[in-house]
């Protein structure tokens, strides 16, 4: 049951409580909608882009700036969201990502806090384009970051979280074989 639990492994559960918690309404068109404040967008783009499918998509990169330079963003509850996830090192990651590629083709600089690039572990000379997606590479970036955050949540001593995110490597596994087998990589977990 994935109820009110997200990540991979349904692993982030006070995230997904905090994505409710601290939910805001948008009108679009005339019709008013809940959604994640723009801190918990940021936080949940990370967790599918640093820690789950490892590719970055156009419209990622032209949303998150978007809500960058809308300032909409208070950086002090980015890291408070991207804490409670286990993942602001991924946060950090992508957003230098993010900030190197608008710089490199010419858009409105991004305002980033200097600790936001003292806690990247990569930028954008480390990404790479294959089958039309902008890719972050498994070693060592991904991987970093997955025993980081899997350090962080045992300090925090989240027993469940940790057991959850240590099926990963298994996972990975089979759905690499999975791909090899049938050439999809869809519907594998």
């Amino acid at each position: 049951c994935h109820v009110k639990w997200l990540g991979q492994t349904g692993e982030q559960i006070a995230l997904a409580s905090r994505l409710e918690r601290r939910r805001v309404r948008s009108t679009i068109a005339g019709y008013t909608f809940p959604v994640p404040a723009a801190e918990e967008r940021i936080v949940v783009s990370t967790l599918q882009r640093m820690y789950r499918h490892f590719y970055i998509r156009l419209c990622d990169i032209a949303n998150t700036v978007n809500l960058l330079n809308s300032q909409a963003v208070d950086f002090s509850e980015l890291k408070q969201g991207a804490d409670c996830a286990s993942v602001w090192p991924g946060v950090a990651t992508l957003l230098v990502i993010f900030s190197d590629y608008v710089a490199q083709y010419g858009g409105q600089p991004i305002q980033l806090p200097s600790d936001i690039f003292d806690q990247a572990r990569s930028n954008a000379r480390r990404t790479f384009v294959h089958q039309r997606f902008l890719r972050v590479p498994m070693f060592p970036e991904a991987a970093e970051l997955y025993t980081k955050q899997m350090l962080h949540i045992g300090a925090q001593g989240d027993l469940r979280a940790l057991v959850r995110l240590s099926l990963l490597p298994a996972l990975a596994t089979a759905a690499f074989i999975g791909y090899k087998l049938t050439g999809s990589d869809k519907g594998v977990w």
